[in-house]
């Protein structure tokens, strides 16, 4: 019995140091989480002004050819897999592998792959996939440079001719508590005049005054809003991670929290069982004395 009173309590000892550990690591992705939920927020007016600004130059019947925009036939492809560096998230990297999967058995000519992310990378490389580029163990003090290379990588690219299409599967943030792994294009992208926030509707006849010229202006803007894109898909994925790793840590934190209650209690009973049978023997032995 005193064996396994000595079990129960190293379990429940164990646990307990667990439970620690998964809610430290649940705390530190809350504190991430706001931290990259506050740069994905600054940064989504400037992202949607400049759209919006380059919409609107488009609509003022300025020549919309750029090498960003133009279209080919796609018979090269690129994927951009964006995953997390370390586990412990749930189904986050998982979602996101399966998502890339569907996508690349989709497509007769295997697209030149682009790793963001260790877990993606040591996934597909398992399975005898090569890797064009990768972008593995990102500090936090390094994102502003790394969002840059990522950038270069893909303008280089398709602005070489190198693919004709570049595609990204990434984690996208939806809500506080929502994110869903998706496959989008990411070059060409096009413009939706039909949502263009240049002139209301109510006052077709408004013209702007622009400087410089509206050829200059759309020559820089459309760059600039490319930019504005990776950075946001970029942190859109911190996001979801650090959202997935906070959850699965509570849930992991409260199974840990479960099991200790439920060893408690069979320590209790082993312990109750125990005197139990300490004082039969006791009050067994004091009756065979009298006897």
């Amino acid at each position: 019995m005193s064996g396994q009173l000595r079990t129960l309590k190293n379990r429940i000892r164990s646990i307990s140091s667990t439970k620690k550990i998964t809610r430290a690591m649940e705390m530190v992705s809350a504190s991430k989480l706001k931290r990259y939920q506050k740069m994905v927020q600054e940064g989504a007016p400037y992202a949607e002004g400049l759209l919006n600004l380059l919409k609107r130059v488009s609509a003022s019947g300025v020549d919309s050819s750029h090498p960003l925009l133009e279209k080919r036939p796609e018979k090269k492809k690129a994927l951009f897999v964006f995953t997390s560096d370390t586990g412990l998230a749930g189904s986050y990297n998982q979602d996101l592998i399966a998502n890339a999967g569907r996508f690349l058995k989709t497509e007769k000519e295997s697209p030149l792959l682009i790793g963001v992310g260790k877990m993606g990378v040591q996934n597909f490389k398992r399975a005898g996939a090569a890797f064009e580029k990768t972008f593995i163990e990102t500090k936090a003090a390094e994102i502003e440079n790394v969002i840059q290379s990522i950038r270069e990588t893909a303008l280089e690219l398709f602005m070489s001719k190198r693919v004709d299409a570049i595609y990204v599967t990434y984690s996208r943030f939806i809500s506080a508590s929502r994110f869903q792994a998706v496959t989008e294009k990411l070059l060409p992208f096009t413009l939706d005049l039909s949502s263009s926030a240049s002139a209301p509707k109510a006052q077709p006849e408004e013209n702007y005054i622009m400087e410089p010229d509206p050829a200059t202006l759309f020559e820089r803007l459309v760059p600039a809003v490319f930019s504005a894109r990776v950075r946001s898909i970029f942190l859109e994925s911190f996001v979801s991670e650090q959202m997935a790793r906070m959850n699965a840590m509570h849930q992991a934190t409260e199974n840990a929290s479960e099991l200790i209650d439920e060893l408690v209690l069979a320590r209790n009973k082993a312990r109750q069982a125990a005197i139990t049978k300490e004082l039969i023997e006791i009050i067994s032995g004091s009756k065979a004395m009298k006897q």
